[in-house]
C-alpha cells in the first residue's frame, strides 16, 4: 500500500489532510494527510529533520497549518489555539519535558487547572486528583515528592498522567523510551496498550523497529516533509518502511568494517569504580571493540572512570602503552582520548551557542588558530565547514544555534568537535540513540573511517544489532562483573543476552 490519505472515520478524533507548513520558501511539511483513531497506535516514522516536530506542532496548534484542512473531533478548525488542543483532549508529552523542576508532583499535575475555593487555590483538591492520577498509572511516587528528585522516567510518566486527564483523546509520545532502561520501557508499554484500550488515539514516534512492531498497528512515514508511506503493520516489512524514510534500497545497513588490529591502545585491568566490578578490557588500533549488556549493569560507568568522570576505587588504565595514574577529562584528552556521552544535550553540547562555537571549543588554545592571543577565525571557519561537509550536518549553518538542531545532528556536532583534533582512542557511549536509521548510517561510515585510519573505538551500545554487526569484539556486562569476551565468531544476539542476564549455562565461554 502506497502512500494514502487520511481514512478520516467515526473513530477519528484528530486529522490532517493536504497539510503543509511553510518558512519562506521552504516546505517544513508538504501534503502530508493523517488520520489518529480511538483504540489505535499510529506510528510516526522518519528521519530527523523529516518533519515530524513540525506535524505534532500542527496537531497540537503550536503552528499555523498554510495549506491543507485539520478536524478535530468532527469539526474542521483551520485555526486551532494550544489551549483548544488540550481542551479537546490532544497532549503531547515530548523529548524536552514541560515540568517545574522545584515544585511538587502535586503542583506540577495541577498547572493551568488548579481548582480554586473562595477565590484561593484549594491544594487539598490538587494533591487529591494528583494522586488519583498517580494511582490510575501505578505510580509509586508521591504527590508531595519534589520533580527534581524524580528519575527521567518517572518524570516522563507523571507527564504522561498530566497529560491523560480527563475523556480519552490523543496522547503523542516523542520518542518516549530513548533514555529509558529496560524495564522502565516495559512499564511504559504497559501502559501505551493499556490506554489503547481505553479508546485513546496514540501517536507515537520512534526509530526502533522492536517498539513499532510491538505496539503499532498503523504507520505513517515521512521523507524531506513529504509523506512517502503509509501502511498497516501488518502488511509492510521493515525493509520497506527504511527505504520509504531513507530513499534508498537497505541491503546493506551495516558496513563491513575490515578488521586489523594493531597495538594496544586502551587496557583496562581489574576496574573497580561505582558497581563496576574488577572490569578488564582491551581496545587495539583499527578495531571496534563493543561493550554490551542491560542498562544498569555497568557499562556506562566503566567509561566515565575511564574518563575521569567517576571516581576509580581500584585497578590500572594504561592508554597507548602509558600508565594513566592521575585521570581527568583535560589529562586524558592530552593522550588522544575522547570521551562521547549519552547524554549529548545535558553533557556535551553548550545548546545555547552555535554549531561552530561547539566544533572549535577544544581548538582554541591550538596553535594552529590562536597567535599572539588572537584567534585565528578564518581558519576556525575553515575547520568548521570541513567537518560539517564531512558529517553532513544540515542545515549547513555554522551559526546556528545548537538547540534549533534534530537529535541526529546534534550527535553529529558532538561528533565533529570530537574530530577537530587527532585521538587514538574514542568511546562511544549509546551514540545512536533516538538517532534516526539516516544518521545512523552516516555515524557506521565514520566509524568505517576512523579504524582505517587507526583509531582504536570502544563502542558501548544496548543495540543488540549494532553490537553484532559493528564490533570486532565485544565485551558483555552483567552486575558490575565482564561475564563475557566474545570474539567476531562467537558475536550473535542469543549469546550476548544470554551473557546480559547471567544464563550460567553460557558461563563456559572463554572469557
Amino acid at each position: 500500500m502506497s502512500a494514502a490519505t487520511a481514512e478520516v472515520g467515526s473513530g477519528t478524533i484528530v486529522s490532517l489532510s493536504g497539510a503543509s507548513k511553510f518558512y519562506g520558501s521552504f516546505a517544513a511539511l508538504k501534503n502530508v494527510s493523517l488520520s489518529l483513531r480511538r483504540g489505535e497506535v499510529h506510528m510516526l516514522l522518519g528521519e530527523n529533520g523529516a518533519g515530524k516536530s513540525t506535524l505534532v506542532s500542527l496537531l497540537t496548534g503550536v503552528n499555523k497549518l498554510d495549506e491543507g484542512e485539520r478536524s478535530l473531533r468532527g469539526t474542521a478548525l483551520p485555526d486551532l489555539s494550544p489551549a483548544q488542543a488540550r481542551a479537546a483532549g490532544v497532549n503531547a508529552v515530548l523529548q524536552d519535558f514541560s515540568l517545574a523542576p522545584a515544585m511538587t508532583v502535586a503542583e506540577n499535575y495541577g498547572l493551568g487547572r488548579e481548582p480554586r475555593r473562595a477565590g484561593l487555590l484549594d491544594h487539598g483538591a490538587i494533591r487529591k486528583a494528583a494522586q488519583v492520577a498517580l494511582d490510575r498509572l501505578d505510580l509509586r511516587f508521591s504527590p508531595d515528592t519534589r520533580v527534581e528528585t524524580l528519575s527521567r522516567a518517572e518524570q516522563q510518566l507523571l507527564e504522561i498522567a498530566r497529560a491523560i486527564d480527563g475523556v480519552p483523546g490523543v496522547l503523542i509520545l516523542d520518542e518516549p523510551t530513548a533514555a529509558l532502561s529496560h524495564d522502565e520501557s516495559e512499564r511504559l508499554f504497559e501502559i501505551v496498550l493499556k490506554l489503547r484500550a481505553e479508546g485513546w488515539a496514540i501517536l507515537y514516534i520512534s526509530h526502533r523497529m522492536e517498539e513499532i512492531r510491538r505496539l503499532g498497528d498503523v504507520v505513517t512515514i515521512l521523507r524531506d516533509g513529504r509523506q512517502t508511506g503509509h501502511y498497516r503493520l501488518a502488511d509492510v516489512t521493515n525493509e520497506q518502511m527504511i527505504a520509504d524514510m531513507v530513499g534508498r534500497e537497505m541491503d546493506h545497513f551495516y558496513p563491513d568494517i575490515p578488521h586489523a588490529p594493531g597495538k594496544p591502545m586502551l587496557e583496562v585491568e581489574d576496574l573497580v569504580a561505582g558497581p563496576v566490578r574488577k572490569a578488564t578490557l582491551r581496545v587495539c588500533a583499527g578495531e571496534i571493540v563493543g561493550l554490551g549488556g542491560l542498562v544498569g549493569c555497568g557499562k556506562a560507568e566503566v567509561a566515565r572512570a575511564i574518563f575521569g568522570l567517576l571516581p576509580m576505587t581500584g585497578g590500572r588504565i594504561t592508554v597507548a602503552g602509558q600508565d594513566v595514574a592521575s585521570r581527568s577529562p583535560a589529562g586524558l584528552l592530552a593522550r588522544g582520548l575522547v570521551y562521547l556521552p549519552q547524554d549529548r544535550r545535558g553533557e556535551a553540547l553548550a545548546l545555547g551557542r552555535s554549531v561552530a562555537e561547539n566544533m572549535q571549543i577544544e581548538v582554541l588554545a591550538d596553535p594552529r588558530f590562536t597567535k599572539a592571543g588572537l584567534v585565528r577565525s578564518g581558519r576556525l571557519a575553515q575547520l568548521v565547514d570541513r567537518l560539517m561537509t564531512r558529517l553532513n550536518v544540515t542545515p549547513a549553518l555554522p551559526d546556528l544555534p545548537v538547540a534549533s538542531l534534530s537529535g541526529g545532528n546534534q550527535q553529529k556536532v558532538v561528533l565533529g568537535r570530537a574530530l577537530s583534533r587527532q585521538r587514538k582512542v574514542y568511546i562511544f557511549d549509546e551514540p545512536t540513540a533516538g538517532v534516526d536509521v539516516g544518521a545512523r548510517l552516516e555515524f557506521y561510515l565514520q566509524l568505517e573511517r576512523l579504524v582505517a585510519e587507526g583509531a582504536a573505538v570502544l563502542l558501548i551500545t544496548s543495540d543488540l544489532q549494532e553490537l553484532v554487526h559493528l564490533a570486532h569484539r565485544a565485551y558483555v556486562m552483567h552486575e558490575g562483573h565482564v561475564v563475557a569476551d566474545l570474539p567476531k565468531a562467537a558475536l550473535n544476539e542469543q549469546t550476548v543476552v544470554a551473557h546480559a542476564f547471567g544464563d550460567k549455562s553460557l558461563q563456559g565461554t572463554p572469557q
